[in-house]
């Protein structure tokens, strides 16, 4: 099975059950440009899963639906926004929590929650942007509210992933996840200034076998930055976890 990282919290899962994506933003703005395109990199993509909301989990999904035959699977709210951008309603499905989404991998959509936005990085945020960016930052966040949050669990090749959008679970949770004995977690570190603290604590919760973190690029610039992976792992050893971390390069594929 083949995994490509798109960046931010975006991925392209390619085996012989079909190909699936998660959360694909293109769109980085002032960041490294995406090798990845609307027209070309999911023509033969079948299902879209959608995190939640917010513009650099949903912004290119339009202009991917148009050039592919992908189903979005999306939560509540963010299902209208998205209908309301241009896709069409009949290549909405909602992810509800309630059935199995996709037969082909087995997914299942949970209820989760958004890491909360500390005092801390939203002022080192705030000294990174003028005037003209802190307004843009605030129209994106306008047009493309959160809503509801969803983490997605697979199954592939007799192996287990759980795909989180967002840091912020509960100790209950999280203790579901690990009951359900994850393989590969793919684990996203942004959204706190703690972020890696945080992340390492839900990651020796949950137990996978493997830990790949996302979301840690600088693909918004000024509102983003790089955050440390090398961190994260410092923060691993102090939970004690015992498993593997798999650091990808951006925009790279690795064979799981």
């Amino acid at each position: 099975m083949e995994f490509t990282w798109l960046g931010t919290a975006g991925f392209i899962v390619k085996d012989k059950q079909g190909e699936i994506a998660f959360d694909p933003f293109l769109s980085r703005g002032k960041g490294a440009p995406a090798p990845f395109t609307a027209a070309k990199s999911f023509a033969n993509t079948q299902a879209i899963f959608v995190g939640h909301g917010h513009f650099d989990h949903t912004f290119d999904i339009p202009d991917i639906v148009q050039n592919s035959d992908a189903q979005v699977y999306a939560p509540g709210l963010t299902g209208q926004i998205l209908k309301m951008r241009g896709v069409p309603g009949g290549r909405l499905t909602s992810a509800d929590n309630k059935e199995t989404l996709f037969k082909s991998f087995n997914m299942r959509a949970f209820k989760s929650a958004h890491v909360k936005f500390d005092i801390p990085l939203v002022l080192s945020t705030i000294k990174q942007c003028s005037v003209k960016d802190c307004m843009h930052i605030c129209g994106l966040g306008l047009g493309y509210p959160k809503g509801l949050v969803q983490t997605y669990y697979f199954e592939s090749g007799g192996k287990k992933f759980l795909f989180m959008s967002s840091a912020g679970a509960d100790q209950r949770e999280l203790e579901m996840y690990r009951g359900l004995e994850i393989d590969y977690l793919l684990a996203p570190l942004q959204g706190h200034s703690r972020i890696q603290e945080i992340a390492a604590k839900q990651t020796a919760i949950i137990r996978p076998k493997v830990v790949i973190p996302h979301h840690w690029d600088d693909f918004y610039p000024p509102l983003t930055q790089n955050v440390s992976v090398e961190i994260f792992r410092e923060k691993l050893k102090h939970v004690e976890f015992k498993g593997e971390v798999l650091e990808m390069p951006l925009f790279s594929s690795a064979q799981l």
